[in-house]
């Protein structure tokens, strides 16, 4: 059976000016992982194995939380101007998701417009927390508001939470258990503060399928939670798939937001090209899904938020 074309709203670069920052400051295993070794040409060899026509790519966790203030706006417009670089030359292939200098909300509202005006993007990444500063923070809201006036494609990306207890599975990767929580305390925050009834042109895409927020739904909307209004909150929002969708996340996605709120996301460069291989053929040979909702998850819905 033919592998159906897909385009991934979830996957990663490191350009040259990023790599120059880890190395500066000593990151070397951010979050208890590797620093994948990354190159646009192994990015697009592999998109072409996976049936992946077009990437919107993202810098990833730990961000710029380890950059010295003074230095972070400088950063993130390096890295910005880059990727805008990249995806000039392979238009048909690479979208960018722009980075964001937060917890600084001025340089943050001017990088927005710096990038819409002169670089070429997407949209743009922002992570759960910005050095504590947890998505949904009233103090965040002339960034929220600076993105609504434009109607941005923001996607969320977890990151190691502002608090990591000490002495409690330490030597873990962060990613295997925190990130799924820190998406979870985020989109709740942001729920709490209403976000997604103040600025409603943003379009929101949260990464693994809502992490560990998706299987508490019930949780949630229970008792004290029952005003937070949960479903009808989820319905505003989009979830990309990446991460480990079956059996859980899929299925309540589908019957709560719908297969039009839906994306596909592989997470290149963390999966191997074989773990990537067998996330395509799980969605492709699940029945859960229809080959027409196949369609709108893996083409038509990218297509529409990134105006392909």
């Amino acid at each position: 059976m033919a592998i159906m074309e897909r385009i991934d709203m979830h996957s990663h670069y490191f350009p040259d000016s990023y790599y120059a920052l880890l190395k500066k400051y000593g990151i070397e295993h951010p979050d208890n992982v590797f620093v994948p070794n990354w190159t646009l040409e192994n990015h697009l060899a592999k998109m072409e194995k996976c049936s992946i026509i077009y990437t919107a790519l993202s810098i990833t966790s730990p961000f710029f939380s380890f950059v010295d203030p003074s230095e972070l706006a400088e950063a993130v417009r390096a890295c910005n101007e880059e990727g805008s670089c990249i995806a000039d030359e392979n238009p048909d292939k690479i979208g960018i998701f722009a980075s964001l200098p937060l917890p600084d909300v001025k340089a943050s509202v001017d990088e927005i417009e710096y990038c819409v005006k002169n670089l070429n993007i997407k949209g743009f990444a922002l992570p759960t927390n910005a050095n504590g500063f947890y998505m949904g923070n009233p103090e965040l809201d002339p960034v929220m508001q600076a993105l609504d006036d434009i109607g941005a494609v923001v996607t969320l990306h977890p990151t190691s939470p502002s608090l990591v207890i000490e002495n409690v599975n330490e030597t873990l990767p962060i990613p295997l258990f925190e990130f799924y929580v820190d998406t979870a305390r985020a989109m709740l925050n942001m729920v709490y503060r209403k976000v997604f009834d103040r600025f409603t042109n943003i379009k929101f895409i949260m990464p693994h399928g809502g992490g560990a927020f998706t299987t508490m739904v019930e949780r949630l909307s229970s008792g004290a939670g029952r005003a937070l209004d949960i479903r009808g909150n989820m319905k505003k929002m989009y979830f990309d798939l990446a991460g480990s969708p079956l059996p859980l996340h899929l299925p309540l996605l589908i019957d709560i937001a719908g297969t039009d709120r839906l994306v596909y996301g592989i997470d290149f460069p963390y999966p191997s090209l074989e773990d990537g291989l067998a996330h395509g053929e799980m969605l492709d040979s699940s029945d859960v899904l229809t080959d027409e909702q196949r369609r709108t998850i893996y083409v038509d819905n990218a297509k529409r938020l990134l105006c392909l």
